[in-house]
């Protein structure tokens, strides 16, 4: 009755709001930030006086995008489920993409730093922190890849054994041609720094999707443990 019954969120006959409600609120959340975007247009420095919506307005801006929280619940189901099975879909894998490429430009920055350390001071702590960092993050990215494969792909679970592998597959790939010669004369700063942030990242996500699915062929271990996951 929250809704004037005009929005009907149940899950085979029983109330829920998990799946609408994550949509609604992203959905709230995304509109917002498009709105902010086309507030936005043209401006390119602080000096434009429209700057101001993105720097300031605090107060107003969380009453706008709670009333859009309020009124994405307003919104019959039946949008969300094709929202959340399409649109919002595409978006996730955007998004990821997106957060790839800038973790990407964040390792390059990182290596550059480190790189520019060494050679200007010789130090090792410098050299020491980078091949460090790089060989923290391979093993991470081991240590979570065994993790998948004794718990997430025992015997019938195909599509965990295929996610993983294939993310194991593409780790390998994305080693190898971070050393690439050809790679190495077209960025002699390029190495295996980038690729171990992808590695880990990559095998975050790959951990992430394992231990949120379904428990449908007893491949997830966390839904039928007791407690909290």
């Amino acid at each position: 009755h929250v809704l004037l019954d005009f929005a009907t969120i149940s899950c085979n006959g029983k109330a829920c709001y998990g799946f609408t409600a994550v949509h609604r609120i992203n959905f709230a959340l995304g509109f917002f930030h498009f709105i902010m975007a086309l507030l936005l247009v043209g401006v390119k420095n602080t000096r434009d006086k429209r700057s101001a919506v993105q720097n300031g307005f605090w107060g107003p801006k969380l009453i706008a995008w709670i009333a859009l929280i309020v009124i994405s619940f307003l919104i019959p189901d039946g949008f969300f489920i094709v929202w959340g099975n399409y649109v919002a879909l595409v978006g996730a894998v955007l998004f990821l993409l997106l957060g790839l490429i800038l973790l990407v430009d964040l390792a390059h920055s990182w290596a550059e730093y480190c790189l520019d350390k060494v050679e200007n001071t010789d130090s090792q702590f410098w050299k020491s922190l980078l091949i460090g960092s790089t060989l923290t993050m391979y093993l991470g990215s081991i240590v979570m890849t065994v993790i998948m494969y004794i718990f997430f792909a025992g015997s019938g679970c195909s599509m965990n054994q295929a996610a993983i592998t294939v993310n194991l597959i593409c780790l390998l790939i994305v080693s190898v041609i971070s050393v690439h010669p050809s790679i190495q004369d077209s960025n002699p700063r390029a190495g295996l720094a980038q690729a171990a942030l992808v590695c880990v990242y990559c095998t975050y996500l790959t951990l992430s999707a394992v231990a949120m699915e379904p428990d449908d062929h007893q491949c997830n271990p966390l839904v039928r443990a007791r407690g909290a996951r």
